[in-house]
């Protein structure tokens, strides 16, 4: 693996030794701090954003509400060119009513092995039309937007993802936008669209499972769910619980009011605890980064 020579300089994270506490969050910035020590690359300088962040207010409750969805799971469609590893600042145009089995998902830094069989985990476009059943939502934009978030330029992210996905959520005339990590650097990618559009004046709410990170780059607000990378949009195939997830979120992107909150979503991962002594412990699974397009699968550049 070689190392990373493009950062993001907007900040340096204070030394703090990774513990695996059952009770507690993962300590992401840490762990992944210590992991590049030991395999010899330079450290990574995370972007860190304080005081107060931008924050526009909704204007209307979100059961009157047109919602988008934006994910950075590596998510593309059948027929689109998939997303290359080496800081891929694109971004893809999936209908909200794609057929789930014509959805693919390539990424370097996550086990993709389950989105793959149920990406609703990492693409949670599903749980949301079921919100719009329910009147959670007013209505689920038609056009949903997802990128490979594993950027590691942060520099790159504000002057060229967040712009560009501004401006199709602009013509989209949505009036709030959900954001849906992968990775631990997708988390990054995503707070700093979100703060990129709130200062343009659309309401965001940034799902996150790495709550340090989340904290660190200080997005305008947060719905946090204790539960392993890749895995935020719940277990696969258990449209309950993922359904369940996305109510609790859409409830605390209705309640949140102060700028910079994250909600605690009330959750416990099914399987106990213990994966977050195998994430602590657990070996580099990112792929090599390179510049052409990585496909799930061998048939999907004929199509």
């Amino acid at each position: 693996m070689t190392s990373h020579t493009e950062q993001s300089h907007t900040g340096m994270i204070p030394e703090k030794k990774t513990e695996a506490k059952p009770g507690a969050p993962v300590a992401y910035l840490s762990l992944i701090r210590e992991k590049y020590r030991a395999l010899g690359h330079r450290p990574y300088r995370w972007a860190v954003n304080g005081g107060t962040p931008p924050f526009t207010p909704l204007a209307r409750p979100l059961s009157r509400s047109r919602l988008a969805l934006v994910a950075s799971g590596g998510i593309y469609l059948r027929g689109q060119v998939a997303f290359h590893y080496r800081d891929d600042t694109s971004y893809r145009v999936i209908p909200a009513d794609a057929d789930p089995a014509e959805l693919r998902v390539t990424h370097f830094g996550y086990d993709v092995t389950d989105p793959r069989r149920d990406p609703a985990i990492v693409f949670p476009v599903a749980a949301l039309r079921a919100m719009v059943d329910r009147g959670k939502i007013g209505s689920l934009s038609p056009r949903t937007y997802t990128c490979m978030g594993g950027i590691y330029s942060s520099r790159r992210v504000k002057e060229e993802l967040a712009p560009a996905l501004a401006e199709g959520l602009t013509a989209d005339v949505v009036d709030a936008v959900m954001l849906v990590p992968a990775c631990p650097v997708c988390h990054q990618t995503m707070a700093l669209v979100a703060r990129h559009l709130e200062e343009g004046g659309i309401p965001t709410l940034c799902l996150t499972s790495a709550r340090d990170i989340t904290r660190a780059v200080n997005p305008p607000r947060a719905a946090f769910l204790d539960f392993p990378i890749g895995y935020i949009g719940g277990v696969p195939h258990d449209r309950t619980l993922q359904e369940a997830i996305m109510a609790a979120a859409l409830d605390a992107f209705d309640g949140i009011t102060e700028p910079g909150h994250i909600e605690t979503l009330p959750f416990q991962w099914p399987g106990g605890t213990d994966w977050k002594a195998a994430a602590v412990n657990r070996q580099d699974v990112r792929m090599p980064r390179a510049d052409t397009p990585r496909y799930q699968e061998e048939s999907d550049p004929r199509v």
